[in-house]
């Protein structure tokens, strides 16, 4: 919603004591042109109401040519355009139209300022909402949990998108589970995918625009509410919003949410890589601390650069040492100059590759050993791989040299 409400207030402003007979012809014009809500206020009442309720109004327009009571309502405006039938000397006015040109001209001009007046109002609101929204943005893909992901994505849609009634909620299964919410306790209510405007918004991965939730076919009715705007989060949920008000909500309000709802999905989506990546990492060392030859794991952290280190049993049981994972970088762990190379070159490269290097055994020989640099892929600031040792040395890549 904007700052005004879309189909708006325009305030009329008669004399203090006003023949009520002259001016309800002009009440009722504006009435039938502007499809407004009117509301007539009498001298310094309506300065009044325009002080305390302006940003409701979308325009206060003045059927008196009293210059006191003109610039009392230019004083008080605040950004409300005042227009004025008849003539005035007070500078600020935004329009003055001459009560010759007839009321029928006057109503036009009424009408342009107000649709002025509602486009920029709308463009503030929208340039707010995208301001708010890009901090929340932040936070959102800055989440470590799926439930920090739907809390936040919850406070983003009330303290930037300014919506009441709330509820973010996962498919769980074949059910559409509500996660975070600002709904009474006995209105989180969870729903087959295949049940109501939630289910719909999910199958459909449509946004659901709905006017009287009581007159849809798919809602699971609830009395106390009376409009939804229903977006997908994906292949993962929905975001729903209510009121209690009937037609509460349009397009504008729906592109809010649909951006919000992209920075969620994103959100969840990299979870689910992450998650699919630790896995992977976790299978890789049960094989790594198995493997019957020698190996080590090296992982780099930006922007530190501190390294880890760990070994298997079988690099334990053949080398005489081990890298020191407490060195400020790749190459100060190892003490091997191609080891360190090697880890230093590709540990961020996504390439495979294979070198000869001469290491002392814990029997006190030395040997030379194929060492195979396996990168691991990464979502994070990590770069890491796996290095494997054995006895199929092949040719040593140009740039190095055994140490």
């Amino acid at each position: 919603m904007s700052r005004r409400e879309r189909g708006g207030r325009v305030l009329v402003v008669l004399p203090d004591s006003p023949d009520e007979s002259e001016y309800a012809a002009l009440v009722e014009s504006f009435r039938a042109a502007l499809g407004a809500q009117i509301i007539v206020r009498q001298g310094r009442t309506a300065t009044e109401y325009v002080y305390e309720l302006g940003p409701t109004i979308d325009c206060a327009v003045s059927l008196c040519d009293d210059d006191d009571l003109v610039e009392s309502l230019v004083n008080a405006a605040n950004g409300v355009p005042v227009v004025v039938y008849g003539e005035t000397r007070v500078p600020g006015a935004d329009e003055v139209v001459c009560s010759t040109n007839g009321i029928e001209s006057f109503t036009r001009r009424v009408a342009a300022v107000v649709e002025e007046d509602r486009r920029e109002s709308e463009l503030v609101d929208a340039n707010q909402k995208l301001t708010a929204l890009s901090v929340h943005a932040s936070a959102i893909t800055g989440c470590e949990s799926v439930s920090e992901v739907c809390e936040e994505t919850l406070a983003a849609a009330i303290e930037a998108l300014a919506f009441t009634f709330c509820t973010v909620a996962l498919v769980e299964g074949d059910r559409i589970v509500p996660r975070a919410s600002t709904l009474p306790p006995e209105d989180q209510n969870s729903c087959h995918v295949s049940e109501g405007i939630a289910g719909r918004t999910y199958r459909t991965r449509e946004t659901q625009i709905v006017g009287d939730i009581a007159a849809d076919a798919d809602a699971l009715f609830s009395a106390s509410r009376r409009s939804t705007v229903s977006v997908p989060l994906g292949s993962y949920g929905i975001i729903q919003v209510v009121s209690d008000s009937h037609r509460a909500f349009d397009e504008h309000d729906a592109e809010f949410l649909e951006i919000l709802a992209g920075y969620t999905t994103e959100a969840l989506a990299r979870l689910d890589r992450e998650t699919a990546l630790r896995a992977e990492r976790d299978r890789l060392h049960a094989f790594f601390d198995n493997l019957p030859v020698p190996a080590v794991y090296v992982e780099e952290e930006t922007p530190d650069g501190r390294v880890r280190c760990e070994v298997n049993r079988a690099y334990e049981e053949t080398f005489q040492r081990r890298p020191n994972p407490s060195n400020p970088s790749v190459e100060a762990a190892f003490a091997n100059e191609t080891e360190r190379r090697l880890f230093a070159d590709h540990l961020w490269s996504g390439d495979s590759v294979a070198a000869e290097v001469d290491r002392e055994t814990v029997a006190g020989d030395r040997e030379t050993l194929e060492l195979t640099i396996v990168p691991v892929p990464s979502s994070g600031p990590a770069g890491s791989a796996y290095g494997v040792y054995n006895h199929d040395s092949p040719r040593l890549p140009a740039g190095y040299e055994l140490s």
